[in-house]
């Protein structure tokens, strides 16, 4: 319930905040802050002309652990789950009407996402979940952030469409193999879901 009340309040500012700057001017560049599951990303973005966007952007996270209520219920165990990631890549977006307020994103991105799991009931067990194949490809779709001079805000909802991960492990067990396909299926995705929030400043 606080993840959708927190999409939903997320939608509303970005709609109230984004709905106020229709007539301003065109703005040539941008740079945006963002803030996402794959941690916060710096870009630049040259505005082609009002519907066409070409942007660059970098981003990493440093090792944090992720929240127990957006962990799957995993059926071998229960794991203390941390990751980092670091990743660049060049992204396209156009925005096919005329407020300019909706637009669809379509990159390739390059990077690692490194996750580490830890048994809870075992602290000798543990799985590393990493992603490394690059390049990645990368659709969205996003609302706010126009080509206009001044502060924007957006929020995107989007896929990173990889290759999947590797998984191995470290640890004294033998019959892993029941824990690393649960792993699998309900963690090490190849398709990776991605909610951004940004604020950018048009020049």
């Amino acid at each position: 319930m606080r993840l959708f009340t927190f999409i939903f309040l997320s939608f509303s500012i970005a709609f109230n905040a984004s709905g106020q700057s229709d007539d301003t001017e065109f703005a040539e560049y941008g740079t945006t802050l963002a803030i996402s599951p794959f941690g916060p990303g710096l870009s630049l973005t040259y505005n082609v002309d009002t519907k066409n966007s070409i942007t660059a952007a970098f981003g990493f996270s440093p090792e944090v652990s992720a929240p127990e209520a957006l962990l799957p219920d995993f059926e071998s165990s229960s794991y203390s789950v941390s990751g980092t990631s670091s990743w660049m890549g060049v992204f396209w977006r156009h925005r096919p009407f005329e407020n300019q307020n909706i637009g669809f994103n379509l990159g390739m991105a390059s990077g690692q996402i490194e996750n580490n799991l830890e048994d809870d009931a075992d602290d000798h067990l543990t799985y590393s979940v990493n992603y490394t194949e690059n390049p990645v490809m990368y659709l969205g779709v996003n609302y706010g952030s126009k080509p206009v001079k001044g502060l924007q805000f957006g929020i995107e909802l989007g896929v990173l469409s990889t290759g999947g991960a590797t998984v191995q492990y470290s640890g004294h067990e033998e019959e892993i193999e029941a824990a690393i396909d649960d792993i699998k299926s309900k963690f090490a995705w190849s398709m990776l879901p991605n909610l951004q929030l940004s604020v950018s400043y048009g020049f």
